[in-house]
C-alpha cells in the first residue's frame, strides 16, 4: 500500500557548511554542522584518515613547525622538516628523520617558511631555502646532508632581524619580513639566488607608512602580491624589463594578511586569510594587471563560525595549502582556547560558482604541505605537535589507527521551502529515507531533532541489503558511484522544524551519503500544535 502522506527531499550539502545561526537565512541545501567530511564525488561522506609517517617518535617529541617535499633530482625524493627543538631533519624515504641538516635554530614562535629555487644556471643546483625570522636564511644544495648560510644576503638581514617569508618571481629570490625594516621587500639577481647584494639585485619600500609589517608575498600571474598586517594588499608589477619602470598599488587599505603561510593560489584567484579569520578571495580581471578582492567568507556567513571555533589571538601561525587532486583548500589554525593548530578550515571548489565549507576537528597541523605519492599525486601532509609527521587523505578512515568522527547535519527545517503553508503546521515524522553507497558493514548513526530537541537515534547500516560488504575505495573499486540503495527507517515524533545529525567514528568507519526523504503526515491545521 502506498504511502499515503507528503514525502520532503531533504536537501544535502550541496551548498556546505554555513556559519550563520539565523534559521531564516540558512538555506535548505546547507549544512549547520561539517566535521571531518568530503563533497567529494557528489555525495557526503568522512574524508580520508591519517597515519604516522615516522614509525617512531623524534626525540623530545617536539612539534613539526614546516615541512617540504624536497625533490633535488628527479628520482631522489626526501622531506624536509624544522622542529620546534631548533633542529632541521632530512628524512631519506624510510621514516627516521636521522640526518639533522641543521640545529641550534631560534624558532620559538615563528612560522617557517620553504622556498624551492637555485637552478639558475645548468652547473648549479637545485637549493631549498628556508627562512626562520630570528635566524640566516638556510641553504639546502641538491641532496645535501647539512643547510649553510645564505651567502651573500642584504645588509638589513644580520642578526636577528631575519626575513620571515620567502618566494621566488621572475627568475629572482625575493625575501622580506626583517623586524628592522618589515616595509621592505628584497630580490636577488637573477643568475644567483644567494646574492642579494650584486649587480640587479634591489629592494623596495612598499608603502612604508601604512600597516605595521607585511607578512606574506607571493608570485602570482607574473605580479607580486604584498599582504600587510592588520590591514593593506598591494600588488607589484614587474612585468617591465626596467626595475626602474615597475609599479607598486594598492588593491586594499581595509583589510590584509595575518601570516607568511596564510595565502594560497587557486588557478585563477588567491584566498587568503585576515586578521579576522575570514577567507578573502583576491581574483585576477579581465584588464591585465588588475586584481579585485571580496570576502568568500560571506558567501556562507563563516565570520560566525571564525569567532566560535577559532582562537583569532593565534591567527598569525595560520597555515595554508591547496590540494589540486581534490581542489581543496585547507587553513590550519588553533581552535577557541587553544595555541596549537587543531582545527582546518576546509573550502571545496569542485563547483567553481559555489565554494563549499567544512571543518576539521581530528588533526593537529602545526605544519602543513603536500608530499607526492607513489602515484606521482600531491597529497596532504601535516606536523603534529607530538613529534611525528601524518600523512593524510589515506584510505582508510582512522586517525592512525584510532576512530574519529565524521559528522554532518542539516538545518532546522519547517519545509516552507516545498510549501509555504507548511512552514506554520506541525509534521509528525513517519520514516526517514537515505540514499546511500554500500561502503561496509557499519552504522550510520542518525540523531533526529524536532523544534531543536534531540528526539532519538537511529542507525543505518552502510552495508548492502541482504548481505555484508568490506570496505573499498570509493571511486575506483565496482561499486563506487553506481550501485545506489535506498534505506528506510520508521522514526518518531513530530514538530514545525526537524533537523537530523549523521555520524560514525569507530576506526574504518565511514559514509557516503547522496540523498534523503522525509515522509511525514501534517498535523492538524486548524490546531498548528496537534
Amino acid at each position: 500500500m502506498a504511502f499515503a502522506g507528503q514525502i520532503a527531499p531533504l536537501p544535502l550539502g550541496a551548498a556546505g557548511l554555513t556559519g550563520s545561526k539565523n534559521l531564516a537565512l540558512i538555506r535548505p541545501d546547507q549544512l549547520i554542522r561539517a566535521n571531518n567530511i568530503t563533497y567529494e564525488a557528489g555525495t557526503l561522506q568522512k574524508e580520508g584518515g591519517r597515519s604516522k609517517y615516522n614509525s617512531s617518535v623524534i626525540s623530545g617529541a617536539p612539534s613539526i613547525l614546516a615541512g617540504w617535499d624536497w625533490i633535488p633530482s628527479g628520482t631522489t625524493q626526501r622531506m624536509i622538516i624544522v622542529a620546534s627543538d631548533g633542529n632541521m631533519y632530512r628524512d631519506t624515504g624510510d621514516g627516521s628523520f636521522s640526518t639533522t641538516l641543521k640545529s641550534g635554530l631560534t624558532v620559538a614562535g615563528e612560522v617557517p617558511v620553504f622556498v624551492e629555487g637555485g637552478k639558475e644556471l645548468a652547473a648549479q643546483d637545485r637549493k631549498l631555502f628556508c627562512f626562520t625570522g630570528k635566524n640566516a636564511v638556510q641553504v639546502l644544495a641538491a641532496d645535501g646532508t647539512t643547510t649553510s648560510d645564505i651567502s651573500t644576503p642584504p645588509t638589513d638581514w644580520a642578526t636577528t632581524n631575519q626575513p620571515t617569508f620567502g618566494f621566488i618571481h621572475e627568475d629572482r629570490l625575493w625575501g622580506g619580513g626583517n623586524a628592522n625594516d618589515p616595509h621592505r621587500l628584497y630580490y636577488s639577481i637573477t643568475t644567483d639566488h644567494e646574492d642579494m647584494t650584486g649587480s640587479g639585485s634591489g629592494s623596495l619600500p612598499i608603502y612604508s607608512g601604512e600597516g605595521e609589517k607585511i607578512v606574506q608575498a607571493m608570485s602570482f600571474k607574473g605580479l607580486v602580491i604584498v599582504w600587510k598586517y592588520p590591514r593593506g594588499v598591494y600588488v607589484v608589477n614587474t612585468t617591465d624589463p626596467s626595475v626602474g619602470n615597475w609599479k607598486i598599488s594598492r588593491i586594499s587599505q581595509s583589510i590584509g594578511g595575518i601570516s607568511p603561510l596564510g595565502a594560497v593560489a587557486v588557478d585563477d584567484d588567491v584566498i587568503y586569510m585576515d586578521a579576522h579569520g575570514e577567507l578573502q578571495i583576491l581574483s585576477a580581471t579581465t584588464a591585465f594587471g588588475n586584481l579585485g578582492t571580496r570576502s568568500l567568507s560571506d558567501i556562507a556567513q563563516m565570520d560566525e563560525l571564525a569567532r566560535v571555533e577559532f582562537n583569532l589571538s593565534d591567527l598569525s601561525h595560520t597555515r595554508g595549502i591547496f590540494y589540486p587532486a581534490k581542489r581543496q583548500a585547507h587553513f590550519a589554525v588553533a581552535g577557541t582556547g587553544n595555541t596549537v593548530n587543531n582545527r582546518r578550515l576546509i573550502v571545496d571548489f569542485n563547483n567553481p560558482q559555489l565554494p563549499r565549507f567544512a571543518l576539521g576537528t581530528r588533526d593537529t597541523c602545526e605544519a602543513l604541505w603536500l608530499r607526492k605519492d607513489t602515484n606521482s599525486i600531491p597529497r596532504p601532509v601535516c606536523g603534529g605537535d607530538d613529534g611525528f609527521v601524518y600523512t593524510m587523505d589515506e584510505e582508510t578512515r582512522s586517525d592512525a589507527g584510532v576512530g574519529d568522527e565524521g559528522l554532518f547535519q542539516t538545518p532546522h527545517l519547517d519545509f516552507s521551502f516545498m510549501e509555504p503553508r507548511l512552514g506554520a503546521v506541525r509534521k509528525n515524522g513517519m520514516f526517514l529515507e537515505l540514499i546511500m553507497e554500500p561502503v561496509g558493514d557499519f552504522d550510520l548513526n542518525v540523531d533526529i531533532y524536532w523544534d531543536d530537541e534531540l528526539s532519538e537515534t537511529i542507525t543505518f547500516n552502510q552495508g548492502s541489503t541482504g548481505a555484508v560488504l568490506g570496505a573499498f575505495v570509493l571511486g575506483t573499486h565496482a561499486l563506487a558511484g553506481s550501485n545506489l540503495v535506498n534505506k528506510k527507517k520508521r522514526i518518531r515524533g513530530s514538530g514545525r522544524r526537524l533537523s537530523f545529525a549523521a555520524r560514525n567514528s569507530a576506526a574504518g568507519e565511514t559514509f557516503s551519503v547522496a540523498a534523503a526523504y522525509l515522509h511525514f503526515l501534517v498535523g492538524d491545521e486548524r490546531n498548528p500544535d496537534a
